[in-house]
């Protein structure tokens, strides 16, 4: 049975403040992010051709981090993390469905968003401390392992806004862009959501762990 999204809808965009800014919200991630990655390559000097190699290895890290953050803490209730669990499950998988997976305004961003002070925390209590700690052995391999790892945290911004796009836009019909948002609207399928299609850029992680599930796409939206 469809799950009818439109009252809660009505319920969540009626208690977003009305001094929030959508444009705001995304401009800030997207800037301090590009900042971050800036600040954090500025120490490169005379890349060794093998160090290039952390870049790959940096995305297989986060490819991980963004599967076990997403199945340990969006899907599993913890005492530490009820409110992420509270704002993905209760509230993104309430707001977007199988069936209805498109943003209808600008507004609607908040649901899709992480909070906008969560990228200062990540360079906080991640990028910054992992840079600190490898550059004690290489200034390089800090510099691209922390970049590669803001740089994927933007990717993963970038690419969940995507998969919520109308079918009909640019973005949305882009080979690979299309590809994950029929394996993130399967995700959104009600019944598998806590079992399958965790990945959001690469489904590198729902392979290797047998939990990535493909059907055909039907009639959009």
């Amino acid at each position: 049975m469809a799950h009818d999204v439109e009252p809660f809808r009505a319920r969540y965009r009626a208690a977003i403040s009305p001094h929030y800014n959508a444009w705001l919200h995304g401009g800030f991630v997207f800037g301090f992010g590009a900042l971050s990655v800036w600040f954090f390559l500025r120490p490169l000097h005379a890349v060794l051709p093998q160090e290039w190699l952390t870049v790959p290895l940096a995305l297989v890290f986060f490819n991980w981090g963004e599967y076990s953050v997403h199945i340990h803490l969006g899907h599993h209730k913890h005492k530490l993390s009820a409110m992420f669990y509270t704002r993905h499950t209760g509230d993104h998988h309430s707001f977007f469905v199988e069936e209805r997976m498109r943003y209808e305004g600008a507004r609607d961003w908040r649901v899709i968003l992480f909070p906008a002070w969560l990228i200062v925390v990540f360079n906080v209590l991640l990028a910054g401390p992992v840079f600190w700690v490898i550059s004690h052995f290489s200034t390089n391999v800090a510099s691209l392992f922390s970049a590669t790892l803001v740089a994927g945290y933007l990717g993963y911004e970038f690419f969940h806004s995507c998969e919520h796009l109308p079918p009909e836009h640019p973005l949305a019909r882009l080979p690979w862009i299309r590809h994950m948002r029929q394996l993130h609207r399967l995700h959104h399928r009600r019944d598998i959501m806590q079992t399958r299609n965790f990945n959001i850029t690469f489904p590198l992680m729902d392979w290797l762990y047998g939990t990535l599930y493909w059907e055909a796409p039907r009639q959009q939206d």
